[in-house]
């Protein structure tokens, strides 16, 4: 086995729920891209979930340990029926003491990249991100893919879409968007949305402003931000596409069937330290594709 997979590994946490399998199959797949390392991880949780003071039964340690480890038995399995060839890459697993939420952000800090499940939290608001997601992508110190329902089980032949705004963040986003998609063999679709109500509101309210010139300068953001990119790789095709309308709705529009979403943690609308943008937030909860949000 290479040294260099046992460096910054792909991680992928588990719950034993169906969403995080889904997860598992698609990091196994990510692993052998960038051929790293597989590492599995699952939390055991708070100590006393129940307060202190409450005694608990003596057998929940016993069964807890033996759910946690059934989790990763069976997340490996599910890794090694996703991998062609199960023996290039290297599978390892891990349990992890404490609550899942700092333990995995400490995790994050010599992973390569973090892979979770987005689960729903009611039968009426299904589409919202279970809070160890969520805590992950704004905290996390690499990216982060989130998978949502069976979203992981993509057909390896979609493009990568990338979205784009001329913020650092956004940068950030096109640069590992353009890795992923050399990685894979496949397209580019680089989106840059503009709302006219937006800028309206930045001009007072003036609402018959110049749009076709207005447009014309948004096409020359998307220009500027992928000169240096589409220069760095030549054989990976690109689509630009400037779209009038909320970001959030077209990135999700746009990547329905698609292999990968990947954005920025927030934009050229976000303030001074701002870890999660209202684009970012709304599509952890709603994308039908995986997506991945990428800090700067």
């Amino acid at each position: 086995m290479d040294g260099a997979q046992s460096e910054s590994p792909i991680v992928v946490g588990v719950d034993g729920s169906a969403t995080s399998y889904a997860a598992v199959s698609w990091a196994a797949r990510e692993a052998w891209y960038h051929r790293r390392r597989l590492h599995i991880v699952t939390a055991l949780g708070a100590p006393t979930p129940y307060g202190d003071g409450i005694r608990l039964p003596p057998s929940y340690f016993t069964d807890r340990d033996r759910a946690v480890h059934a989790h990763l038995t069976e997340a490996t399995a599910i890794a090694r029926t996703a991998l062609t060839d199960p023996d290039a890459t290297e599978v390892t697993t891990e349990v992890l003491e404490g609550s899942a939420r700092p333990v995995l952000i400490e995790v994050s800090k010599s992973a390569r990249m973090m892979v979770l499940g987005s689960r729903g939290l009611t039968r009426l608001t299904a589409v919202l991100a279970g809070s160890v997601t969520t805590a992950l992508a704004t905290h996390a110190h690499c990216p982060v893919v989130v998978i949502r329902g069976q979203a992981g089980q993509t057909s390896g032949t979609g493009a990568v879409v990338v979205g784009i705004d001329g913020s650092e963040n956004s940068r950030s986003a096109l640069v590992v968007a353009f890795e992923e998609a050399a990685l894979r063999g496949t397209d580019i679709v680089a989106i840059h949305t503009w709302s006219p109500f937006a800028l309206s509101t930045a001009f007072d309210d003036q609402l018959d402003l110049p749009w076709d010139q207005v447009e014309v300068a948004e096409r020359a953001v998307l220009s500027e931000s992928l000169a240096g990119s589409q220069e760095r790789y030549p054989e990976t095709a690109v689509s630009p596409m400037v779209v009038r309308g909320q970001a959030a709705d077209e990135l999700r529009e746009q990547s329905a069937d698609m292999e990968l979403l990947v954005v920025g943690s927030h934009g050229r609308g976000g303030f001074a330290g701002m870890l999660l943008g209202s684009t970012s937030t709304t599509l952890l909860h709603t994308a039908t594709c995986p997506l991945m949000i990428v800090r700067t």
